[in-house]
């Protein structure tokens, strides 16, 4: 992963929630000039979604200039692709992508070409896929074994705007965000530390980086679609018999316990 290409992203790209979160899967794996290829199977493991999702909006992020595909082109007949730096509004490229980089400019690849879903095996740096019965929401990168890393000293900022967008898609039955006010921004910025910092039963940290932590709050908010009392399926209590859950609510600690306590996970 290039720091260099995931702050490109962060900070210049045109685009937003599942697009955006797609560019940002892609830096995870990319050089500093920007060139990756892992599989779309992977991609769409990484982004939490189809493989059919994951084409279109490969598509979608081709078509408008910031990424370059190069169909099988990469290791074992995978996709390479080429972040294009210069692209991203307000960004200078990183490093110039030299012509032994075996990745052709914009203009080479053709619009209209198909991405393949079932290249013939995962890029040489992606590691073990995600398991469909994992307790909870996991992560493709494997932590080293024994005592979790110490806390990082400083965390990445928190996209607030990206945690909206993910809560809207994945939880519209909710209240929705139309006032952002404090109390909602120090849940948000609560989750996405809790992301960062905490860790699972077997002590590897949830998320190592900012890309990871925004992939972890999504599956959170899907998670949370399973809770019978964040999604009304409960009887109300006498007390609050209209109250509906918010997104203060669902990112803070109460709704924490519900979503990794309370959710039975389909094995």
């Amino acid at each position: 992963m290039s720091i260099q290409t995931m702050a490109a992203v962060w900070k210049g790209s045109q685009h937003s929630g599942s697009a955006l979160l797609m560019m940002l899967a892609i830096a995870d794996f990319a050089d500093d000039k920007g060139v990756a290829y892992p599989a779309v199977s992977t991609l769409a493991e990484k982004t939490r979604m189809k493989p059919r999702n994951a084409n279109y909006l490969l598509s979608e992020l081709q078509e408008s200039g910031e990424l370059a595909i190069k169909i099988a082109a990469g290791p074992r007949g995978t996709n390479l692709y080429r972040i294009v730096l210069s692209r991203l509004q307000g960004v200078q490229s990183v490093a110039g992508v030299h012509r032994s980089a075996g990745v052709q400019q914009v203009a080479g690849v053709q619009a209209g070409a198909g991405l393949h879903h079932s290249a013939g095996g995962a890029a040489l740096e992606c590691l073990k896929p995600l398991h469909p019965s994992a307790a909870e929401p996991s992560l493709n990168h494997q932590e080293p074994s024994g005592k979790a890393s110490a806390k990082p000293t400083r965390l990445p900022p928190c996209p607030i705007q990206q945690v909206v967008s993910h809560y809207r898609e994945m939880l519209p039955e909710l209240l929705q965000v139309k006032v952002m006010d404090k109390n909602r921004e120090k849940a948000i910025q609560a989750l996405w530390e809790f992301a960062l910092t905490s860790t699972r039963d077997d002590g590897a940290r949830r998320a190592t980086n900012a890309a990871e932590a925004v992939i972890w709050i999504r599956s959170y908010f899907e998670r949370a679609r399973s809770n019978d009392f964040i999604m009304g399926r409960t009887q109300p209590s006498q007390e609050h018999p209209n109250w509906r859950p918010d997104i203060e609510y669902v990112c803070g600690s109460k709704g924490q316990k519900q979503v990794l306590e309370k959710t039975e996970v389909a094995a």
